[in-house]
């Protein structure tokens, strides 16, 4: 899913929990240590596109797959969730945003174009998803963006 419909969705589900900004920032923080490094890397070294256009995957540097594996891993999320665990015995309800990021970009990326490493670094295996890019997909999503944001704001 793109990273502007995660803000979205983590507003949706979790406004009325408090500190709504947190969740905002915990539903598209995977995409934004991964790719909005990128997209800094690419403008500061001329390596930055003038068309818009999916990249290629295997042009990218080693450690945007990395970034993009660690923010995206069920492992890492349960070892933060663990030491926040620890150190406040407790798990606040905006970090679950950052979870349901990866459940939602599971099923709708494909194997072909970013599939989400959720199993990193421990299993290679992807789930064979499909895009999200897709026409279909974008329409019924944002349909349900602004029928759920019509339910909150009557």
């Amino acid at each position: 899913m793109d990273t502007f419909a995660h803000a979205i969705w983590s507003f949706i589900i979790f406004y009325a929990t408090g500190n709504i900004w947190l969740a905002i920032f915990f539903g598209i923080m995977p995409d934004l240590f991964s790719w909005t490094i990128y997209l800094f890397y690419a403008i500061a070294t001329g390596k930055m596109k003038k068309e818009f256009r999916r990249p290629d995957l295997d042009a990218l540097p080693n450690w945007i797959h990395v970034l993009y594996g660690l923010t995206h891993s069920v492992f890492v999320i349960a070892l933060v969730f663990v030491l926040v665990f620890l150190f406040t015995r407790q798990i606040p309800i905006y970090l679950w945003a950052w979870p349901l990021h990866v459940l939602i970009d599971i099923p709708t990326h494909s194997r072909k174009m970013l599939p989400t490493p959720f199993l990193w670094p421990v299993f290679d295996w992807k789930f064979p998803g499909f895009s999200w890019g897709q026409t279909w997909f974008m329409a019924l999503n944002y349909i349900g963006i602004v029928v759920a944001l019509i339910f909150i704001f009557l």
